[in-house]
């Protein structure tokens, strides 16, 4: 039973009902599959055609899919102590950074320019640094490097600046996976044996119900080299590639996820798959994207329900904007979103850097995110209410004390286990503390936080697994038939040397 306020939001009726509809949709019109080797993978696992050359599928084949998807396993970090032990169940939940962003903004300003390799380093510097964020992704897409070696540099661009566990970034093409498992091997030592994994990928249905010939054809060869994680990470848009009631569009999100688990699972069963919602909402007056309002939320805590109940882990929306600086409206929808998509204890919750719906980033975000992270985990911790924190004699004695309830053992046990220490905004101070201080408010701060932790060294790699990283990505320019492209080792001997 759904309890408290995701129980009030989406009952356990709700789920089962969006749940039978998401089966219905799968049998009566299926999905669209442009890749001839996808669509022979799915004929063989039990589709049957369907309208307008779609494949429909069976009750069968889904329950088949979730029995056959590994149900729990490690994402390894480089430091094992960082290492992600992942399942369905409520529990720790590990946060990362929104990925994908083409361009880089002013916290100030709004004004964007694109990203580059160097932008790649830095950002990921500060999430090393940040103590409510557990595992880091490519946040941007350089502009500055060849496009089909983009995820590669990336990816070596991470790995280089932390040791927190290394997400896949976006692919587009076969190779491009097969040359990431190994820098990510190289990286991790993980193989897949024993349940432990070095890399996962996401795959990605076109909204409403299409698998695209590239991404299936990536995913097929990725999966069927094993030792892969897959996140089916659909991105539907209530009102335009998805229905306006928000049930019916989880529906079809639910839907999607579960196409693309059966395809993951007829190319090789066990494969551990996680669900990955993206599901936002449009401008009603102008049919643009956006996700800064709380449907983001409310969805986000459907899909978890519905993943747990596939026993498959979820990874949800948390802090996402609409703004294009860090203001008022950046700070109420990050804040409003992180605690909606944490109520139901998602295994990930995503989000950190949004900027414009993701569009764009700003280092200032990353740190705003982190105290609004800190603040969200603390809300979300029980207090403790035993015989020691209820202790009447306490009280008794802070009330008749002479001193008040500061002079009392009680109050020094707990004033810090029990009070939030923001890292970056000032807790209390008067008007003249402010004025003295002259940071311009919480953007301010951001920026002189960020100053700092840029200025720090980098993690840096091993010197062997660094030249094994960087030839493999020689080697993916080398069958490409580039005839040059950025020393992917001068890039990093750059950022060794150098601190902003």
């Amino acid at each position: 039973m759904n309890d408290n306020v995701v129980g009030v939001l989406w009952p356990d009726e709700a789920i089962d009902a969006i749940h039978r509809a998401s089966f219905e949709l799968l049998a009566r019109v299926g999905v669209r599959v442009e890749s001839p080797a996808a669509h022979a993978l799915l004929t063989r696992a039990g589709c049957t055609p369907g309208p307008d050359g779609r494949l429909l599928i069976p009750a069968g084949v889904i329950d088949e899919a979730i029995a056959a998807a590994r149900p729990t396993y490690v994402m390894a970090a480089r430091d094992a102590a960082r290492s992600l032990a992942v399942d369905s169940e409520p529990g720790e939940i590990f946060v990362h950074n929104m990925g994908g962003a083409a361009d880089v903004s002013d916290a100030l300003t709004g004004v964007t320019r694109r990203a580059t390799i160097a932008d790649q380093g830095d950002f990921t510097r500060v999430m090393h640094q940040l103590v409510n964020q557990h595992t880091v992704c490519s946040l941007l897409q350089p502009q500055d490097v060849p496009g089909e070696l983009e995820p590669l540099y990336s990816y070596l661009m991470v790995a280089f600046e932390t040791d927190k566990y290394v997400g896949g970034p976006g692919i587009s093409f076969p190779f491009q996976a097969r040359y990431l498992h190994e820098m990510a091997t190289a990286l991790t030592g993980a193989t897949g044996a024993d349940g432990c994994y070095s890399l996962d990928l996401a795959f990605s249905p076109v909204s409403p119900l299409l698998l695209g010939a590239e991404v299936s054809d990536a995913l097929i060869d990725s999966v069927a080299r094993g030792h892969v994680v897959v996140e089916i990470l659909p991105c539907p848009a209530a009102a335009t590639t998805a229905p306006a009631a928000l049930a019916a569009a989880v529906a079809q999100q639910n839907a999607e996820v579960l196409a693309g688990l059966v395809a993951v699972q007829a190319v090789a069963p066990g494969t551990p798959t996680y669900y990955g919602p993206r599901l936002s909402a449009v401008d009603p007056r102008t049919g643009i994207f956006t996700s800064g309002t709380p449907e983001t939320g409310v969805a986000s805590l459907a899909a978890v329900l519905l993943a747990r109940r596939y026993g498959m882990a979820c990874d949800c929306y948390g802090p996402t904007t609409d703004a294009r600086v860090a203001d008022a409206q950046f700070g109420c929808e990050h804040a409003m979103n992180a605690l909606l998509g944490m109520l139901a204890r998602p295994r990930f919750l995503s989000g950190v850097g949004d900027v414009q719906a993701g569009a764009s980033s700003s280092l200032e975000a990353l740190v705003i995110d982190d105290d609004i992270l800190g603040d969200a985990f603390y809300a979300l911790t029980p207090r403790p209410w035993d015989a020691a924190a209820l202790d009447v004699a306490a009280i008794v004695e802070g009330v008749l004390g002479s001193n008040g309830f500061l002079a009392t053992k009680h109050t020094r046990r707990y004033i810090r286990s029990e009070f939030v220490s923001p890292r970056l905004r000032r807790r209390g101070g008067g008007s003249e503390e402010w004025q003295r201080s002259g940071h311009g408010g919480l953007a301010g701060l951001a920026r002189e936080r960020v100053a700092e932790l840029l200025a720090r060294e980098p993690v840096g790699l091993p010197a062997g697994t660094l030249e094994t990283m960087c030839e493999r990505l020689d080697a993916c320019a080398r069958e490409l038939g580039l005839s040059e492209w950025p020393d992917p080792r001068r890039l990093l001997e750059a950022r060794a040397n150098t601190t902003s």
